[in-house]
């Protein structure tokens, strides 16, 4: 599963809870961020740019799949790589993001991909994630996820 966002961004992105270390303008900086690297993790499944999916997700990154299965860095590169869906659209259709100080953020929201799948039928899914951000040497990257599939 690619739990992904992208540039179709028509959801809200807000501020959640902040720690008193961190000024208003400065959640706001963070959320920008990681509402750009989020909509670069989304075109990756357009693009299979799977360089830039090394350089957010963390040495020790970890995701849970919708059928449960977690993944580490390596497992989840091969699961992209491995794909036969050809996705030509990936976006955010809500987005939310709640900084809880100057390197700890949590996004989620809902995603949307559009694409043909290995025997060109047309497609369209839907799906709700949850990123864990952490900022480290001064570069976000995500160290957990999930993301599901709606109905």
């Amino acid at each position: 599963m690619f739990v992904a966002v992208g540039t179709m961004l028509s959801g809200c992105v807000s501020t959640g809870p902040t720690q008193s270390a961190v000024s208003a303008g400065e959640a706001e900086k963070i959320t920008e961020v990681l509402r750009k690297l989020s909509d670069s993790w989304g075109q990756s499944a357009v693009t299979k740019d799977t360089a830039f999916l090394k350089s957010i997700w963390a040495d020790d990154f970890s995701y849970i799949g919708a059928d449960g299965t977690v993944r580490d860095e390596k497992a989840n590169l091969a699961l992209y790589a491995s794909s036969t869906d050809t996705y030509t659209s990936a976006g955010l259709t809500a987005f939310n993001v709640r900084v809880y100080g100057k390197n700890f953020a949590v996004t989620d929201g809902d995603d949307r991909y559009v694409g043909k799948d290995k025997d060109g039928k047309p497609f369209e899914k839907k799906g709700r994630f949850t990123n864990v951000w952490i900022r480290k040497n001064g570069k976000w990257q995500v160290v957990a996820g999930h993301g599901t599939w709606l109905k």
